[in-house]
């Protein structure tokens, strides 16, 4: 008969105050790249005004609209993804009630009473 030993745990290594700190997780530049963008669109929407109120002749201000009409792509598109987000995930969780009233029969009208703990049950 051959004695043999219990298989080992394998070892883990312990967290002591003298190991080297990780370095944190990479951050996307997503932030740092609409700040620059919005900087740059609030610094061309304060010239344009400026241009404007130096001016104030109708002129001026058609000459403006048409030369900046396409900046207001900026706000567009940083309000789309929010608001499609939001507008999708109100789709998703009607479907998720609809699908939900379906499987267990359950009407709007009559809400379904669940016993607590400490309620009788009937017979």
């Amino acid at each position: 008969m051959v004695a043999t030993t219990p298989p080992r745990r394998p070892r883990t290594r312990r967290r002591t105050d003298r190991e080297e700190p990780r370095e944190p997780a990479v951050v996307d530049d997503h932030v740092a790249a609409w700040a620059f963008v919005w900087v740059l669109f609030v610094f061309k929407m304060a010239t344009v005004f400026l241009i404007w109120w130096s001016s104030r002749s109708y002129e001026t201000g058609v000459f403006l609209v048409a030369t900046t009409w396409f900046w207001a792509a900026i706000p567009i598109i940083a309000c789309a993804a929010p608001i499609t987000f939001r507008w999708r995930l109100m789709k998703a969780r009607k479907r998720r009630a609809q699908l939900q009233r379906s499987e267990w029969f359950v009407d709007d009208a009559s809400p379904v009473v669940t016993p607590g703990p400490g309620s009788p049950r009937p017979r």
